[in-house]
C-alpha cells in the first residue's frame, strides 16, 4: 500500500499562519485593510525581505 504525504505549498502555509495569527492576535484597524490583510502584508514583507510600504502597494 502506498501512502502519500500532503504537500505544503507556499499558499497553504501562508493561509495556515494567517489563520493562526487572526485567531490569536486581535488587531483593529480604521483603514480599508482588514486584520487578515494586515497579517498577509507583514508576512509577505518579512519573507520576501521587502518593505511594508512596497508590499502594501501590491496588496491593498
Amino acid at each position: 500500500m502506498t501512502t502519500t504525504t500532503p504537500i505544503l505549498t507556499d499558499s497553504k502555509t501562508l493561509n495556515e499562519v494567517v489563520n493562526c495569527l487572526t485567531e490569536n492576535i486581535p488587531i483593529k484597524s480604521q483603514g480599508k485593510c482588514e486584520q487578515k490583510n494586515i497579517f498577509e502584508i507583514l508576512i509577505r514583507a518579512a519573507t520576501q525581505k521587502d518593505s511594508i510600504e512596497n508590499t502594501t502597494n501590491l496588496k491593498c
